[in-house]
């Protein structure tokens, strides 16, 4: 019984040892870049076109691709005393939270998670009081509904692969004259498929990536799970890119890809 003891003494304390202390972060609140229900009273009785005015004010002043949202964690703390207090839009718009490429200037939740909610204890700064959120997000504001229409985000990176109709192969052609390519990855009840946009020739990539090893070095992807490929979380971080397609014949082919469910 005493060895019992001893041994489960010596483990929850290893245990403490292993936890690191979270540093803390202190953000001012920016009233165009950081939203939250715990500062604007009556935000969720906003409607639909009451936000989207709004959304155009935040861009005019931001010029960014989006914004925080936080919902604070009910407790309002007083009395510290932060040595330096950050600007939280200086803070994210940072190369490193962005989506891998040169151009994009679209925020990673997975990274901004990984590197700030997950890693630092947060507290905005309202006046006297501090605030922690319970929840942090990071909205984009596109696409940009425009009557009809939806703007999109033009400032995207391009990814070129190989069509190399084993791993990434045509599947049928359109009425419109486009077709649709599938993935071997894909499953049989939620289907991942590129529908072609337009054929574009004379373009100049510097690299050409295998489709297959693209997917499988994913953290969408996970090869001891049952359904393997996650095609929707991993469609919706392609849409932020711009694709093409191509059999090396000097022809590429524009896609979107889309996810699909079957019965």
């Amino acid at each position: 019984m005493k060895i019992f003891f001893l041994t489960t003494l010596f483990f929850f304390i290893s245990g403490l040892k292993a936890q690191k202390k979270k540093d803390t972060l202190f953000f001012n609140i920016d009233k165009y870049y950081t939203i939250s229900p715990t500062i604007t009273s009556n935000l969720s009785q906003k409607t639909y076109w009451d936000k989207v005015e709004y959304e155009k004010e935040q861009i005019k002043h931001t010029k960014t691709n989006g914004y925080v949202f936080f919902i604070g964690d009910g407790f309002l703390t007083k009395g510290l005393k932060p040595k330096i207090i950050l600007s939280i839009k200086d803070f994210i718009e940072n190369r490193k939270f962005y989506l891998d490429g040169k151009y994009n200037k679209i925020v990673d939740e997975r990274k901004l998670q990984d590197s700030l909610t997950n890693k630092y204890t947060i507290f905005f700064v309202n006046g006297d009081e501090f605030i922690s959120p319970r929840q942090l997000l990071y909205y984009s504001y596109f696409p940009i509904r425009q009557g009809d229409k939806s703007i999109e985000n033009k400032m995207k990176d391009t990814l070129f692969f190989k069509l190399d109709n084993e791993y990434v192969y045509k599947s049928k052609d359109l009425n419109n004259g486009s077709s649709i390519y599938l993935i071997k990855d894909s499953s049989k009840s939620e289907v991942f498929y590129f529908q072609e946009l337009e054929r574009i020739n004379n373009l100049k990539p510097n690299e050409i990536l295998s489709l297959k090893k693209y997917v499988r070095a994913s953290r969408f992807y996970n090869e001891n799970d049952l359904h393997k490929l996650s095609e929707v979380y991993f469609m919706k971080f392609l849409k932020d890119y711009v694709i093409y397609l191509t059999s090396g014949k000097n022809e590429y082919i524009k896609v979107e890809p889309f996810t699909v469910m079957e019965d």
